[in-house]
């Protein structure tokens, strides 16, 4: 697996502004850096799977510009009638076809959510991604398991500059002004 970001998301990222409804802090950094990583890291994807995708507001939005650029799928605990969307559960391998089918696996700011092992999480998403391919994740510190994947990473997360939280994010939420956030992406080796 070759590391290609491991960092903190910092005020001088690129926000859109097009994922404020009010609230959401982080969103308008995560959302606009996991297209960024793509087309960088992985300008000739396809296929894109989004994990937990979310459902409402800001994700409907991401999922309509994933929608418009890649063949994507969707998925999350609970079932959606919306187009491209299934059920899956990220603290479980993926199901039969789902292994190495996907240029790209997404997980924004989920796996920290989970009561579960965070590692064992990483593996089961990553397993998606084709030889070559891409894994691009957000996440909230505190919140992720870290250390684990500093020592599994061989390397501490990298802070450029001033971590975005609740109280200097553009859409300021002080109920988060204790949270920061962080970005990997990852390309599996072909």
């Amino acid at each position: 697996m070759d590391i290609l970001t491991f960092r903190k998301i910092v005020t001088d990222d690129k926000a859109d502004m097009l994922y404020d409804i009010g609230t959401t802090w982080s969103r308008i950094y995560e959302y606009p850096l996991v297209l960024e990583e793509i087309a960088e890291h992985h300008p000739q994807a396809l296929t894109v799977h989004n994990s937990s995708w979310g459902f409402l507001d800001v994700h409907a939005l991401f999922k309509d510009k994933l929608d418009a650029k890649y063949d994507a799928r969707h998925s999350d605990l609970r079932p959606s009638e919306l187009s491209d969307t299934f059920v899956y559960d990220i603290t479980q391998p993926p199901a039969e076809g789902e292994a190495e089918r996907y240029d790209v696996v997404i997980n924004v700011s989920t796996m920290e959510e989970v009561d579960f092992d965070h590692w064992q999480i990483f593996q089961n998403l990553y397993a998606q991604v084709k030889p070559g391919g891409l894994f691009v994740a957000t996440f909230d510190l505190p919140g992720l398991q870290l250390d684990r994947f500093e020592k599994e990473f061989g390397r501490t997360l990298a802070v450029n500059g001033t971590a975005v939280h609740g109280n200097n994010s553009l859409v300021r939420n002080r109920k988060y002004r204790k949270l920061t956030c962080g970005i990997m992406t990852l390309r599996k080796d072909a």
